[in-house]
C-alpha cells in the first residue's frame, strides 16, 4: 500500500510541475504579446496622432465599435475625413467588414478640425456575427492600418 501512495505522490508532483510550467509559458507569451501591442500603439500614435482605445462587439454582436483617442490633431485629420474609406478585415478569413450607412450617413465620426484628447468612433458591420471576442482584425482608414487588434 505504501508503494502505491509513493507512486501516486510522484504522479501528482509531475502533474503539478507540468501545470506550473504551462502557466509560466502562457504568462511569458502573454507578456511578449503585450509588449508587441504596446510598440504598435506607440508607432500608430507617432505616425497618425491617434491611440486605439477599444475594439468591442456591440448591438447584440451585429456591430464592431472601434474607438480611438486623438493625441495629435494635425496628424489625425486624414483619419477623420469622410473621403477616406474605412473598413475592417478579419485576419482569419480575410473577409472585409464595411461601415454601415444610414439615412444620416456612415456610422463613423468625422471632423474638419479634430480635437486633441477626444475619443472618436467608427462602427463596422458584423451582421452575420462572423467576428467574436478574441478575433484578430485589421482596421483600415485610407492609408492608416492598425493590424492584429483583438476584439473584446
Amino acid at each position: 500500500m505504501r508503494a502505491q501512495s509513493i507512486s501516486g505522490i510522484r504522479r501528482s508532483w509531475r502533474w503539478s510541475a507540468c501545470l506550473a510550467l504551462a502557466a509560466f509559458l502562457v504568462a511569458g507569451c502573454s507578456s511578449i504579446r503585450q509588449v508587441a501591442v504596446q510598440e504598435q500603439m506607440d508607432q500608430l500614435e507617432a505616425q497618425w496622432g491617434i491611440r486605439p482605445v477599444a475594439l468591442r462587439l456591440v448591438g447584440g454582436e451585429h456591430f464592431i465599435d472601434f474607438r480611438y483617442r486623438v493625441t495629435d490633431p494635425q496628424k489625425a485629420v486624414t483619419l477623420l475625413s469622410r473621403n477616406n474609406k474605412a473598413y475592417l478585415i478579419d485576419e482569419h478569413s480575410g473577409r472585409v467588414h464595411n461601415v454601415p450607412v444610414t439615412k444620416l450617413g456612415p456610422m463613423r465620426a468625422s471632423a474638419i478640425e479634430p480635437k486633441a484628447d477626444r475619443n472618436y468612433v467608427v462602427i463596422f458591420g458584423n451582421g452575420e456575427k462572423i467576428l467574436h471576442k478574441g478575433s484578430l482584425v485589421t482596421v483600415v482608414i485610407g492609408d492608416f492600418r492598425a493590424e492584429h487588434l483583438q476584439v473584446m
